[in-house]
């Protein structure tokens, strides 16, 4: 027979097995989704790597890779961008573009409450004005070099256009851009300080604000061009940093077999990684040995977008395969590179590598994205229907947590009620008892 010592705790332990059923459906439904929405991350974040990969591939417009050579190391650092066209230039660099510098040389001691505002200009479109006064941060009434280079330099209306720095004991100034508009003047009319405003009128220039020019072609009778900026871009896809004065030389951009061959394989080790991914996911099961298999291993949809990758690779185009190219696949279905016979291609007929691959909206670049687009898609694609499926499929496992929850306590509070009067019932039936057994242990007596 049951005895209740303790209600409560007897009604929770009833309430417990009474809603045991749904609470395991429960658990298991919220299992259930929460491993399908690790599975749809992992398949999203498999799929986003691989997109990129081929972006990567083919950035510019063109599998291509281009390799910069100059003659003269010295000249330029060359930066090239994916859709850099080959071509070579001549050039010759007449003088570099340079950032003003002015040197001052400051009086001993600046009265920090009767020097005034001092204003200093870049070129014709930035004014900085420093208030004296609020450069004296030791309040010793006095401003020293070391602080009127802190106000410079900390002045919102600076906003990094000149850095101020002690050298020796001269106040140094210097422009942050270059070229004929970094020339620094600066207005004195209101400094209050005499010597102060005598030592920035005669600010000596230690570095010229100018230009850089820059002949292309032959150094006789080749384009000038004049620049505020030592860096050269007006070449589509090519930018040339000059790092010399009088310097001569040329820069030659070209295809590069080596680089299109790394991208090459680039581009088949991201397919590799996303094959063995899906491959895992969609791992079949073994009941007999309790293995579930991969998380999609039951999923056509998932099936079927390996099937359309696979379809668009086996795809000719221009009536070239990615066999013809030196690309193969093994028996797993793996793609592997043949280097020496994509070499071969590159060197006999690179437009043909070029025209197969494509871009984001043709040949097998093209063909892959839409497949890819289909299911990353941010408005239609497979995994946000999906994905938005699981965020339902939460809530409504939320709202049934919510309702299980008022269900239990329900009958808890109804059990903890039954229990508390079985508890009174048997206290009374237990004294009852004693009270029988004193009477007739009395009448024994």
């Amino acid at each position: 027979m049951l005895k209740v010592t303790n209600p409560k705790a007897t009604a929770e332990q009833f309430a417990q097995i009474y809603m045991a059923r749904s609470k395991d459906l429960l658990t298991m439904q919220a299992a259930r989704t929460g491993d399908d929405k690790k599975a749809q991350l992992s398949l999203r974040n498999t799929l986003t790597m691989f997109q990129k990969a081929l972006g990567d591939a083919v950035a510019g417009g063109s599998l291509m890779r281009r390799a910069a050579t100059l003659s003269n190391p010295q000249l330029a650092t060359v930066t090239l961008a994916p859709d850099a066209k080959p071509g070579e230039y001549q050039f010759h660099v007449e003088r570099l573009a340079t950032a003003n510098q002015q040197a001052i040389d400051l009086p001993a001691a600046i009265d920090a409450r009767d020097a005034g505002r001092l204003t200093i200009k870049v070129g014709d479109d930035v004014e900085v004005v420093v208030d004296i006064a609020s450069a004296d941060k030791d309040a010793d009434g006095k401003v020293s070099a070391q602080e009127l280079a802190r106000a410079i330099n900390t002045d919102r209306s600076t906003n990094g256009a000149v850095r101020a720095a002690i050298v020796g004991d001269k106040l140094v100034l210097t422009a942050a851009r270059t070229g004929a508009q970094s020339r620094i003047t600066f207005a004195t009319d209101t400094l209050t300080d005499p010597a102060l405003a005598v030592a920035f009128e005669g600010a000596r220039e230690t570095v010229k604000a100018q230009d850089a020019r820059i002949i292309l072609g032959d150094r006789q009778s080749g384009l000038a061009i004049e620049q505020a900026s030592n860096t050269l871009d007006s070449i589509d896809g090519v930018s040339i940093a000059f790092n010399q004065a009088g310097a001569s030389g040329s820069v030659s951009v070209a295809v590069d077999n080596a680089g299109t061959v790394d991208g090459v394989k680039a581009f088949a080790d991201a397919y590799n990684a996303l094959m063995r991914s899906i491959a895992d996911l969609t791992r079949a099961g073994d009941a007999a040995r309790g293995d579930p298999g991969g998380p999609f291993s039951a999923d056509a949809g998932v099936r079927a977008l390996v099937g359309q990758i696979k379809a668009a690779l086996r795809q000719r185009v221009e009536g070239l395969n990615l066999y013809d190219l030196g690309i193969d696949t093994d028996r797993y279905g793996m793609l592997n590179v043949n280097a020496s016979s994509l070499d071969a291609t590159l060197k006999t007929n690179a437009a043909a590598l070029d025209e197969f691959f494509g871009d984001a909206t043709r040949g097998l670049a093209g063909n892959l994205t839409r497949v890819l687009d289909r299911w990353l898609d941010a408005a239609s694609g497979q995994l946000k229907r999906r994905e938005e499926s699981i965020d339902a499929s939460e809530k409504t496992i939320v709202a049934r947590q919510a309702d299980w929850d008022r269900r239990h306590a329900s009958v808890l509070e109804r059990y903890t009620k039954e229990f508390t009067q079985l508890q009174i019932m048997q206290q009374k039936m237990e004294s009852t008892l004693e009270q029988l057994k004193a009477l007739f242990s009395t009448n024994k007596d």
